[in-house]
């Protein structure tokens, strides 16, 4: 139904910008205004290159539906920042990391004051294991969120981040967050988390600001903090579905649920939609190892994580640099994939 729904959206605002045009005609512009839709992979911590993850097909086909309509809506609207947010986001769902980021880049040089640009090129930067260029991104749309008049931002967040009361700024700190913690500034990351509970307005957003926090301080130094962030978790908490795995996760910190009750892992998800979910447990129970100094069974959970493939999710990037850590990898400027080919090339600066 939610697919549905979404389809139904994207076709009405399709149909919104055809009558702009009384021709109907699609404009004819320069092919770099529309870059080419090739597959964009991106390339990991370790610099392994990251493959296509598993989803069923119907949702890979409304994937591809999504980037279609979205590119008609941004031909259409070339001078509205909107039209690359939409168009940007279908590319970056479809993990085309670097057509997202070559859309939003154009969206950012055109219209420097809108915030949404900035975040979701570093969400895309960050996806793509860009971590420094991420933060940067990320820094810039804070600046710019000063005179934010609309919380979900004006392309609106997801379904799961919108039923939570996610907003935008929320979620810049997060991503800053976890790019300074994936670059192992543990230290700035702790103030991002933190941030977080400045824009934390509900119970689901302040549970998923413990959970990032709860594990970034137990590693910088702060674990009189962290442990003072139980005594704000409790099972009677009203928590909505959507943060449920959150709150979930912290009752297994404090010892209320046991690993058994938390997740089963070997019980992989089998979508994206599953793995949600799933990856925010999974992650708690490497944490949990690490912080008891269970290296080797850290390691196992995390590489279990990282088997599922589903690196476009947030706890797979944390994990990821967890392994990477302590695997002992130097981070680097991660090498990028040139759109439409398997070849590599450095990083693109714009």
């Amino acid at each position: 139904m939610k697919i549905q729904t979404y389809a139904i959206f994207l076709i009405s605002v399709l149909i919104l910008s055809c009558k702009n045009d009384p021709k109907g005609n699609e404009a004819v512009l320069d092919p770099s205004l529309d870059p080419m839709q090739g597959k964009a992979l991106a390339v990991n911590l370790m610099g392994e290159k990251l493959q296509e993850w598993n989803d069923p097909d119907s949702v890979k086909n409304l994937r591809m539906f999504q980037i279609e309509e979205s590119r008609r809506i941004y031909l259409g609207k070339l001078d509205d920042p909107k039209g690359y947010l939409i168009y940007g986001r279908a590319f970056l769902a479809n993990g085309q990391v670097e057509n997202a980021i070559q859309i939003f880049s154009k969206g950012t040089a055109k219209f420097p004051e809108v915030p949404d640009l900035y975040l979701y090129n570093g969400e895309a930067m960050l996806i793509g294991r860009q971590l420094q260029p991420a933060i940067d991104q990320f820094w810039k749309a804070g600046q710019n969120m000063e005179k934010l008049t609309a919380p979900a931002g004006i392309s609106g967040l997801s379904y799961r981040d919108s039923i939570a009361g996610i907003s935008l700024q929320f979620k810049n700190y997060l991503l800053m967050g976890l790019a300074f913690q994936c670059n192992r500034d543990l230290s700035s990351a702790d103030k991002m988390f933190e941030v977080c509970g400045d824009f934390s307005t509900n119970p689901d957003l302040w549970v998923r600001s413990y959970y990032w926090q709860y594990e970034c301080y137990n590693r910088s130094g702060r674990q009189k903090e962290a442990e003072s962030l139980l005594g704000n978790v409790s099972k009677t908490m009203q928590i909505l579905p959507v943060s449920r795995s959150y709150l979930d996760a912290m009752l297994y910190y404090k010892g209320e649920l046991q690993e058994k009750e938390l997740v089963d892992l070997n019980a992989l998800p089998k979508s994206s939609d599953e793995a949600e979910d799933w990856l925010v447990r999974a992650y708690a129970v490497g944490v949990k190892n690490l912080l008891q100094n269970k290296n080797e069974e850290a390691i196992r959970v995390f590489k279990t994580i990282l088997s599922t493939g589903f690196w476009n999710q947030l706890p797979f990037i944390a994990a990821e640099g967890e392994l990477a850590r302590l695997g002992g990898v130097e981070i680097k400027q991660p090498e990028v994939i040139e759109l439409n080919t398997q070849d590599k090339k450095k990083p693109v600066k714009f």
